[in-house]
């Protein structure tokens, strides 16, 4: 009986473990491949391009806006499963720090009073 609990603790830890492996191995290939840097690069690039344009709208004596230069690629992935689950997120978080606060609350008054 000990010995099938051992085991099934030790497959748990080495499920962990390898878990953490590919994780690791995943952030650091993507590190070696230059992938941050290529999209630094790459909004530099569109910076550069922006700056060239004003530049050259300003030489032929165009009216200028900062909103014609300024592009935008962010996405907005907010929608009603991303709210539901920050709601949740919330309320879990908030329970679990309740409950933290409460059976601290009870073990100071076990050892400290």
């Amino acid at each position: 009986m000990i010995d099938e609990e051992n085991e099934k603790n030790s497959n748990s830890i080495l499920k962990i473990l390898l878990f953490l492996f590919v994780l690791f191995l995943i952030i650091y290939l993507s590190g070696k491949t230059g992938l941050y840097e290529f999209k630094t690069y790459t909004k530099t690039h569109l910076t550069n391009d922006a700056i060239k344009k004003f530049e050259h709208d300003l030489d032929e004596g165009m009216d200028v806006t900062l909103n014609d230069y300024i592009i935008s690629k962010e996405k907005n992935y907010t929608n009603i499963v991303n709210k539901t689950g920050s709601f949740i997120s919330n309320g879990i978080e908030s329970i679990m720090n309740n409950g933290i606060k409460k059976t601290v609350k009870i073990l100071k008054r076990l050892f400290y009073e």
